[in-house]
């Protein structure tokens, strides 16, 4: 069945001519190469960080090597053990008894260590006594300074509790183990109680230097031929005396005795061994 109403023809659309055409499109190309090449744009920047400051940049000095910090520590003790024994005479010459005596000397030391380890490392060259001859010097890694008055107080005031027990070597010992196994900043526990590194200084006294220096002078000059030859005169005139003459025999016969006892007792000793060994396995085979 057909539709009776058919549908209206649609009007055809105008046609442009071809001249237009070709000018639009010539006009579309001069726009498109108006553009800026691509290699002309500028690179794209990834952001990079802010360049550090040289305060930041710089490296922590080195650490303060053992012996230097050995050395530190047996000087200052003995500045403190030295004044602890003159408060200590003196408190003997005005009649005080045994205690206060000896709580003198304690306080002399406890005091002493404060001031000497305590407040001078927490001025700005951050050296004790010790240090500052042997050219090392406390430092806080924080702000790479000498530590606060009140960190170099802690710090301190922990060492001074190991120093002043009676296990001297003890506590000691075990505030040196921790610095053995931390080998990056080779801290003890005074050191962390403190928060503190301990490193090396260019201001000093460079005592460890001038020693070995004195040494080596003594060594290669004339005063080491003067010592061997003083050793060698006091050697012969040694054995020209009839006293050390017989002196040196009866050592000699007492090392011969007791090389002899030695033998006869470890004989005997493996004999007894011996003996119980083989009357505890006749037990056992007979259990």
């Amino acid at each position: 069945m057909t539709d009776p109403r058919p549908y209206p023809e649609r009007p055809p659309f105008p046609e442009r001519p071809k001249t237009e055409q070709l000018d639009q499109t010539a006009n579309e190309w001069r726009a498109f190469s108006a553009l800026p090449p691509a290699t002309s744009l500028p690179p794209v920047q990834a952001e990079r960080p802010a360049p550090q400051t040289a305060a930041e940049g710089e490296p922590l000095p080195k650490l303060a090597p053992w012996s230097k910090r050995i050395g530190a520590f047996a000087l200052d003790f003995g500045l403190g053990l030295g004044i602890s024994y003159l408060a200590q005479g003196l408190a003997a010459l005005v009649g005080a008894n045994a205690g206060a005596v000896d709580m003198t000397g304690y306080l002399a030391f406890f005091a002493t260590w404060l001031v000497n380890r305590g407040y001078f490392q927490s001025r700005p060259e951050g050296q004790s006594l010790g240090k500052w001859l042997l050219n090392i010097k406390t430092l806080d890694p924080e702000t790479e300074a000498s530590p606060h008055l009140v960190r170099s107080l802690a710090r301190e005031g922990v060492l001074s509790l190991f120093v002043l027990t009676e296990a001297l070597l003890v506590p000691l010992a075990a505030d040196g183990l921790f610095a053995v196994f931390d080998k990056e900043k080779r801290q003890t526990i005074h050191d962390r109680a403190g928060r503190t590194l301990v490193v090396e200084a260019e201001r000093g006294y460079h005592l460890d230097e001038k020693v070995l220096q004195f040494l080596q002078d003594i060594l290669e000059g004339d005063a080491a031929d003067d010592v061997k030859s003083a050793a060698r005169d006091l050697l012969r005139q040694a054995q020209r005396n009839d006293t050390v003459r017989d002196l040196s025999k009866q050592l000699q016969r007492l090392s011969k005795d007791v090389d002899r006892n030695a033998r006869s007792l470890r004989q005997q000793t493996g004999k007894q061994v011996k003996t119980w060994v083989d009357s505890v396995k006749e037990k056992l085979d007979n259990w």
